[in-house]
């Protein structure tokens, strides 16, 4: 009997060392583009498609239920807010933007909020998609949201603030225009992370790029300093992802569901 209960314990202790590197990288949710720059003309305009980046590789992982979406938009230079309606409500939500105006837009997308429990109930690990109330021999329990930005510039033009919140809980907000960045040894892009609209403090940040690993692996981490601010090395020109993961503990009117909130926020855009 005990032979089988320190097996379980190891086996457990294994699974988790296994699955918490998995539950701070990724399952993620991003915003690919297709240009993140297209041409404007003053007759058409200009157009780019977006896909929705979700789990543990960037560029593309898996699928996102389009029902677990509770945003979608795009927000034009003169802050004007669009519902993005995808092709089709499966696969990787491809949608179509027709940009009307030159200038700098903001696509915004987040998920419906959820718990998330692991627990052990006879011997056996259980996965629940909800809070832990009722049960028992609960390993961890969370709470999550999920938010992500891509920036899209269109034309020449500087219409539009790329620096304005746009009011997700938690916030990547980039201090510089990545049009006017370059990749490479030298090159960086500050960041500022919001969470509530304040900065948020002491918050993971991570980086990479397209191609740079098939797997968890970021090309870049650090850690915001007392005003909300991070600098990340761009090592590389390309699609780059920027991802914040800030993890508290459950104030006391959530204690009885979950025993941590987890929010992460990614932004993507191009670095000529």
């Amino acid at each position: 009997m005990l032979k089988r209960k320190v097996s379980l314990i190891v086996t457990m202790l294994s699974f988790c060392a296994f699955l918490l590197p998995c539950l701070a990288f990724g399952h993620s949710l991003w915003i690919n583009v297709t240009e993140h720059a297209p041409a404007f003309f003053p007759k058409f305009g200009a157009q780019t498609k977006t896909y929705l980046g979700y789990g543990h590789r960037y560029p593309l992982d898996d699928f996102l239920p389009a029902d677990n979406l509770s945003e979608y938009t795009l927000i034009g230079p003169d802050g004007t807010r669009k519902q993005i309606v995808p092709v089709s409500e499966k696969g990787f939500l491809e949608s179509v933007l027709s940009l009307k105006d030159p200038g700098r837009y903001v696509i915004a997308v987040a998920t419906k909020p959820g718990f998330y429990t692991m627990y052990v109930d006879e011997g056996k690990m259980h996965h629940k998609l909800g809070p832990k109330t009722g049960l028992k021999g609960v390993i961890m329990s969370l709470y999550y949201e999920q938010y992500a930005k891509s920036l899209v510039i269109a034309g020449n033009s500087d219409a539009g603030d790329y620096r304005k919140p746009i009011g997700h809980k938690l916030e990547v907000i980039p201090l510089q225009d990545p049009k006017r960045l370059r990749g490479g040894p030298g090159n960086h892009i500050s960041v500022q992370v919001l969470f509530d609209g304040r900065p948020a403090k002491f918050c993971k940040v991570y980086a990479t790029y397209a191609g740079f690993a098939t797997n968890d692996d970021f090309a870049y981490a650090t850690t915001t300093d007392q005003d909300g601010m991070a600098r990340i090395r761009l090592s590389h020109w390309g699609a780059w992802l920027v991802k914040a993961n800030l993890r508290l503990p459950a104030p006391d009117d959530m204690k009885g569901k979950c025993d941590e909130l987890n929010y992460t926020a990614t932004l993507t855009f191009l670095v000529p």
